[in-house]
């Protein structure tokens, strides 16, 4: 890849109708959008009473803009703020618990913040540079093994995105269960919550988090030895790279939730076992609570990825269902 390559303004082929995007900084929302949708936003009228509640949450009750410039993705909802307070991904969850709910579709993107987390509650250094993107989908249908779909839609989402970057082809890879690696170098990580009524799912809220152009300190442990940043495994200084990771993932999230609402889980699982890094090689499985002393569940070398995510080992009845990986 060249020397100061831009990258194009991404937009999807095929859409289901208007986005709305919304945010409190214009001028920091510019990073991630087409100069049409940025130019021309305008202070937002009365709040959609649907919407009320996550743009309030949102924006801490301030002035909100919206872009009168609307483009056809296949989401209808994107918030953009400069910082977060807390976990976007947590306030969406207590929102869609509320009596109310909230719709399908709502994506929301902070550029930094405090107390956001990744799995089991571990601490997740959001900095500027880097996507952190929390997500709402609202179903409201029967999704076949939904606790471990969302996290496949997730991680396949952030993957395949990733792949579609010019100077990544093909190197983003999944390390079981919800971690996103290139070339052995932690980059991202996803988040799933579902809940239900009967049998179907009223709400999916998703967690992502993508280090694009700062690389977190982190204390290397077995368990994550590296991290890294998207553009620090490109060569050359890309432009517009948080804009092109954001829109190949809105592209790709859209493109893998419609797969799973016609198609179900089982394509979106053939291939996120296409792009599993673990599948052949030897690992180790250990207790979640591992951090301080580890503590060994199981080990060998994997053979497959059963339906539910469950690990399969050679020589091994009983497939692995939890538990934190490390790679030998």
């Amino acid at each position: 890849m060249g020397e100061g390559l831009v990258f194009p303004f991404l937009v999807p082929e095929v859409g289901v109708g208007p986005m709305a995007v919304y945010t409190d900084d214009p001028q920091f929302a510019t990073a991630f959008l087409s100069s049409e949708i940025a130019a021309g936003f305008v202070p937002a009228g009365p709040r959609d009473p649907a919407l009320r509640p996550v743009l309030d949450a949102v924006f801490q009750n301030g002035p909100v803009f919206v872009s009168n410039e609307r483009t056809p993705e296949p989401i209808p909802t994107l918030l953009i703020t400069e910082y977060s307070p807390r976990s976007q991904y947590d306030f969406l969850i207590e929102m869609a618990r509320g009596r109310n709910g909230l719709p399908d579709g709502i994506f929301c993107l902070a550029g930094a913040g405090e107390k956001f987390h990744g799995f089991k509650g571990r601490h997740w250094e959001a900095l500027q540079g880097n996507l952190h993107l929390a997500v709402h989908f609202a179903p409201g249908r029967e999704v076949e093994r939904f606790g471990v779909a969302f996290t496949i839609l997730a991680a396949l989402s952030v993957a395949e995105s990733l792949n579609q970057i010019a100077g990544l082809e093909n190197r983003a890879r999944i390390k079981w269960v919800n971690d996103i690696l290139v070339e052995e170098k932690k980059v991202g990580g996803v988040l799933a919550y579902t809940q239900s009524q009967g049998t179907a799912v009223t709400s999916a809220v998703l967690g992502i988090g993508v280090n694009v152009e700062a690389t977190p300190e982190v204390v290397p442990t077995p368990f994550v030895p590296a991290v890294g940043a998207v553009r620090d495994l490109l060569s050359g200084t890309p432009q517009g790279l948080r804009q092109a990771v954001l829109w190949e993932l809105l592209k790709t999230l859209g493109e893998t939730y419609r797969v799973l609402l016609e198609e179900g889980v089982d394509p979106l699982l053939r291939r996120y076992r296409e792009h599993s890094m673990v599948l052949g090689r030897r690992v180790t499985i250990c207790t979640e609570d591992s951090d301080e002393q580890m503590e060994v569940l199981a080990e060998g070398r994997v053979a497959g990825i059963g339906e539910n995510l469950e690990l399969l080992l050679e020589g091994r009845d009983k497939p692995v269902t939890g538990g934190r990986l490390v790679l030998e």
